[in-house]
Formats: structure tokens, C-alpha cells, sequence
């Protein structure tokens, strides 16, 4: 990635990182305001709702920012047709949450639904413009605008648990998330649309195949979220739903952040293969060789991790965590082919894969949740994520010409390394030695020690396989190098 790439990628990433940080924050606090059923409850909804946005979805984001050329009338017609799409969705979900409180049984989903249909409404309505500040890598006010809607969403939502100690926190908080967006993108990109359709046939012919391609998608995700609330109690599907915000904070937001850089800076390549090919390795090599480590240090150290977080109430969702966390940063790897297919267009490929994928992820959850249970459908999912990344993999070769055992054994060494210290991480958590105290400050240390001592054995295990592989001119050289220059850099500042 080129300079200005790069400082999109770290005002991104940073603005994700402290949105993370809120996230925490709040689920930490939630944590012991609220109950698991809470968030059943309001993950049930979520769900469908999230799928019924999905099914509506134009992408035209995407669109605008990959089309050669654009004016106002483009960005007026996307903004008249998310209106529509608006109106249309926010009366479907008032017309299904009956059937939603029939299915489920459970007639406190009813008000759930209306107020969500609501925030579905607000979340439609950004202004389009924002996609300008992406095609062009300036991320400044998109990083306003997401921490912003972090902020506002956290504040709600803790003060109202604390006063309604009820599910009734999420739901609001969620709204004020989506009014504060809402108000944010037009105040930082000033823009006054008309109602028009007159650009819809530049617009929807990239458009279809991206949305049909975005509801597979989500319906993917979603998918578990209804399998585990159908066949399970609400407070396992609390257990689930907290398993899986807490993967998403720690890593699918953190690293989506650099997803959107990479997409857009790809562009300058799309009209050579070869080089694509190169750019497209490179930022795979990258993200695999930053977040692996993390999500397989986090993984082994599932239960100290929620313990210390969440205490004892919410200790179930360790196996949850420990399965998911892996899972998600898998799909989030696999998305920077993704973010080949999309700089180039090749939005029916996109479309194609996800078709496949969510028959595969159904498969092996089914066949899970039929062998072992709860922990068998754990499982399937996560084998499900192995065999996505693969799926990734192949359509990143449609479009850059490389074979899918280059793209599988590029970053060998990082996998390797992550498989031997995984192991080792998850016996030595049970070490009486690791057992220094009762009180918080005690245990934050612990885990500390724990994360550190997992990422120095990562560095140190990969340094080795680096060298016994004759040190190539791989990432690590790449890595070390940037590493070097910014330690440099701050030195030379310091004096």
C-alpha cells in the first residue's frame, strides 16, 4: 500500500481500536447490570432484523466508490433509493414482529421489533457522500463519525441499564447509535440531496449482485444466531450473543477498519494482473501476520480472559469466545481477497462464493449440533471459517491468477508458530504458579504476563522459522523494517 494508504489504514484502525475500546468498556459494565436473557432477547430480534436489512440492502456505498466517475445526480439517486428501501423496511418489520413473538414464543419481542424497525430507518438514511472520503483514502471524518456513534451509543445504553437494569438498555442504546450517525454524516459532509432515480441504471448494475451477494452474506453470519435461539434456552443465546460481540470488538471491527483501506488502494492495480496480484499478497501476508497471533493468544486464553472481564455470571461464554474469536479473525482474513474481487468488480464472484458458503457453514453446524450439542455446533462453526478462508482464497485467484496453495502457504510460518504456542498457552493458564492473588490488580497482572509471554513466543518461535527458511525477503523482513524506522523515528523526535 502506498503512503496515503497507509495513513487511511492507521487513522482507521485507530478509530476502530478506540471504538473497541468503548465496546469493551460497555460490555464490561453491562456485564453486571444486565443478565444474560438480556441479551437474548434483543439478539433475537437483531437477527432477523439484520437479515431483513440485508435482503434490502443496495450497497450502494460500494458503488460510488468504485465507479469511474461521479457527480451529485449519483449521489442523489443512491440517496433516494435507500429512502425507499427505508420506508419499505421499517414497515416489513412491523408487519413480521408477530410472527417473530409466534416463532419464538415470547411476547416481549414485539415492542424489541418496533423500536429496532425504527433504528433500521435512522441507519439507512447516512449521507451518501460519506463514500467520497473513502474512494479518496481521507478517513478524518469517518473517523469522527464512528466514534462518535460509539460514544453516544455507550453513553445511552450504560446509563439506562443502570436506571432499567432491563433489556431496554441495548434496544435504546442502538437507536441513539443510529441518531447520532445519522446527524454526524450530513454535519461532516454538508449535502443536501434531491429526490431523483435518474442515475439508477449506472448505479444498479454493480449494485444488484453486490446486495445479493451482501443478504447471502449476512443470512451466513445470522445463521447460527437463529439455530442457537430456536434450539436453545434465551440465556444461552445471551451466552452466544456475548461470545460473539466480544470477537467482533476485538477483532472483525479492528481489522473491517483495514479491510476499507485495502479495497480502494487496490484500485490503482486493477489494470495489471501481475501487480495486483503482488499488492493483493502483500496485504494478505500482513493482516495474517498482525491478527492470527492475537486471536490464537485470546483463544487459549479464553478463560482467565472472560473470568477477569466478566466474571463468574457470564463464565459460559468461554468455550463460546474460545471457538468464535478464531472463527471471525479466519472470515476477516479471508475478507482481503474479498477486497481483490471488489476493487475489480467482480461482484458476481462475490456473490457466488457467499452462495456457497452459507450451505457449507449450515452443513457443519447442523452435523455438529447433531454429534456433540452445543460444542459440536461450536465446532462446526469454526470448521465452517477454515473452509470459508479457502473460499476466499479461490476467488482471490479468479481475479489475480494465483494458485490456492500460494495463497495457503504464504504465511506458513505465522500459522505454524500460532500452532505450537497454542497448546502451550492453554496448559500453562492451569499452572498453580499463575495463581498469585485473589484481588483485581493481581489478576490483571497474570493475564498480562500470560498475553505478553504468548506474543513473545509467537515472535520468537516465527523468528526462527524465518531463519531455518533461509530468510527470505518475506513480511517479517517487511515488518521488522517498518518496526525499526518508527522506533528510530520516535528516538530522533525525543532528543
Amino acid at each position: 500500500m502506498n503512503a496515503q494508504s497507509l495513513r487511511g489504514a492507521y487513522l482507521l484502525v485507530a478509530g476502530k481500536g478506540l471504538s473497541a475500546v468503548i465496546g469493551l468498556a460497555s460490555m464490561l459494565i453491562l456485564a453486571r447490570l444486565l443478565d444474560p436473557e438480556d441479551y437474548g432477547l434483543v439478539v433475537l430480534v437483531e437477527a432477523v432484523v439484520t437479515l431483513l436489512a440485508a435482503v434490502t440492502e443496495l450497497q450502494m456505498a460500494s458503488v460510488l466508490i468504485h465507479l469511474p466517475k461521479v457527480n451529485d445526480a449519483h449521489f442523489s439517486t443512491a440517496w433516494t433509493l435507500n429512502l425507499i428501501r427505508a420506508f419499505a423496511l421499517c414497515l416489513l418489520v412491523i408487519l413480521i414482529a408477530p410472527w417473530l413473538v409466534e416463532f419464538y414464543d415470547e411476547p416481549r419481542l414485539l415492542s424489541i421489533a418496533y423500536i429496532s424497525s425504527l433504528s433500521l430507518f435512522l441507519g439507512a438514511l447516512l449521507n451518501p457522500k460519506l463514500a467520497i472520503l473513502i474512494r479518496d483514502l481521507d478517513f478524518k471524518k469517518d473517523f469522527i463519525l464512528n466514534v462518535s456513534q460509539k460514544i453516544a451509543g455507550f453513553v445511552v445504553t450504560v446509563a439506562a441499564a443502570y436506571y432499567l437494569r432491563s433489556y431496554w438498555a441495548l434496544v435504546l442504546g442502538t437507536l441513539a447509535t443510529q441518531i447520532c450517525g445519522f446527524v454526524v454524516s450530513y454535519w461532516c459532509y454538508p449535502f443536501k440531496p434531491s429526490f431523483t432515480l435518474s442515475k439508477v441504471r449506472d448505479l444498479w448494475g454493480y449494485s444488484v449482485w453486490l446486495s445479493l451477494a451482501n443478504f447471502v452474506k449476512t443470512l451466513n453470519i445470522k445463521q447460527d444466531q437463529f439455530l442457537v435461539g430456536k434450539m436453545f434456552s434465551t440465556e444461552t443465546t445471551g451466552f452466544y450473543s456475548m461470545g460473539t460481540r466480544l470477537s467482533s470488538v476485538l477483532f472483525t471491527d479492528t481489522l473491517g477498519a483495514a479491510l476499507r483501506v485495502i479495497s480502494p488502494s487496490l484500485r490503482a492495480y486493477t489494470a495489471d494482473k501481475v501487480e495486483l496480484g503482488k499488492a493483493y499478497l502483500h496485504a494478505q501476508s500482513l493482516v495474517t501476520l498482525v491478527f492470527l497471533p492475537l486471536a490464537s493468544v485470546t483463544s487459549a486464553l479464553a478463560y482467565p480472559l472472560i473470568e477477569f472481564t466478566l466474571g463468574n455470571k457470564w463464565i459460559e461464554v468461554t468455550e463460546v469466545f474460545r471457538f468464535l474469536v478464531l472463527a471471525v479473525c479466519l472470515e476477516a482474513i479471508g475478507g482481503v481477497g474479498l477486497s481483490v474481487v471488489v476493487a475489480t468488480l467482480n461482484t458476481r464472484l462475490a456473490f457466488l462464493r457467499d452462495l456457497v458458503s452459507i450451505v457449507i457453514r449450515a452443513l457443519c453446524m447442523g452435523a455438529g449440533l447433531y454429534l456433540g450439542g452445543f460444542i459440536g455446533l461450536l465446532a462446526g462453526r469454526a470448521l465452517s471459517s477454515v473452509i470459508d478462508l479457502l473460499l476466499y482464497f479461490t476467488i482471490a485467484g479468479k481475479v489475480t491468477g494465483l494458485h490456492i496453495r500460494k495463497q495457503l502457504f504464504l504465511s506458513w510460518r505465522t500459522w505454524l508458530a500460532c500452532a505450537l504456542v497454542y497448546p502451550f498457552l492453554y496448559w500453562i493458564k492451569t499452572w498453580p504458579v499463575m495463581e498469585i492473588g485473589d484481588s483485581k490488580l493481581h489478576q490483571a497482572a497474570g493475564l498480562f504476563g500470560l498475553i505478553l509471554l504468548g506474543l513473545l513466543m509467537q515472535f520468537v518461535i516465527q523468528g526462527l522459522l524465518w531463519r531455518v527458511s533461509g530468510k527470505p525477503q518475506s513480511i517479517e523482513v517487511v515488518f521488522m523494517a517498518y518496526l525499526k524506522g518508527k522506533f528510530k523515528l520516535q528516538g530522533q523526535k525525543s532528543f
